[in-house]
């Protein structure tokens, strides 16, 4: 589902010394374009400075990103085994910080980049709105939800366009992110279903829980649109920042 994680190329960002009117940070490496290395280069680099902008970095236009605040996920399909209006607002994600960046593909020729990641788990705290029906069984409820993602490994893809400014300089501009999901494991709590009849709850969390792969298929999607769209508006603030060459010195 989640995560997130379209704040990865900030992260894996390599700056030189090269002068620019904004200082660059010193925790964040350069890895060269001629580097025969140039994946390793950038898991290396990413790893070390992922810990430097989960808090954010206000001079780079970076939002926190553990806990990462999502305002609205919002879910209506329906199906003849699956019919559900889900609405989550106020959300707050962690787990982004014990993210694992495990591999990267940079094909710079072909302004396209990957990054792959492995997160224990990642989790989704917020209030949720549901009618419908799940599979054959009808769900309602409104009140508090937790979401848990376990053993979640995620692609993250960014295509690019090189833009020239007013400075001389190029800029990476992000043509389009997508982000792909491995999901390992799932735990769904809703509260208050059915009105707060116990039983009820109860019993429709563990029919959810036992089919959580379903569920997943209807939930997920959305998710993942959310808050890959927060990453890419992050993504771009930073390419509008630090040039191109910077980025990626020859």
């Amino acid at each position: 589902m989640i995560s997130i994680y379209t704040f990865l190329l900030i992260i894996t960002f390599s700056f030189s010394n090269y002068v620019t009117s904004l200082k660059l940070p010193s925790y964040i490496k350069t890895c060269r374009k001629s580097d025969p290395k140039l994946n390793e280069c950038v898991v290396k680099n990413g790893r070390l400075a992922i810990p430097h902008f989960l808090d954010g970095d206000v001079k780079y236009k970076t939002p926190r990103l553990d806990p990462l605040d999502i305002s609205e996920v919002r879910v209506d399909q329906g199906s003849k085994r699956f019919g559900l209006s889900f609405l989550l607002k106020n959300c707050k994600l962690t787990g982004l910080k014990d993210a694992v960046f495990t591999a990267a593909r940079v094909d710079l020729p072909k302004k396209h980049i990957e990054w792959d990641f492995f997160h224990p788990y990642i989790t989704i705290i917020g209030n949720y709105k549901m009618s419908g029906k799940v599979l054959i069984l009808p769900i309602l409820g409104e009140g508090p939800a937790n979401i848990t993602l376990t053993n979640t490994k995620t692609v993250f893809e960014i295509d690019f366009d090189l833009v020239k400014k007013k400075d001389g300089f190029e800029y990476m501009k992000v043509r389009k992110t997508h982000l792909h999901t491995n999901v390992g494991g799932c735990i769904f709590k809703f509260e208050n279903l059915f009105n707060g009849d116990k039983l009820l709850g109860e019993n429709m969390n563990h029919f959810i829980n036992d089919n959580w792969k379903e569920v997943m298929d209807q939930l997920g999607g959305p998710v993942v649109d959310a808050i890959g769209e927060v990453f890419k508006i992050l993504l771009s603030n930073i390419c509008e920042l630090v040039p191109y060459d910077v980025v990626y010195p020859d």
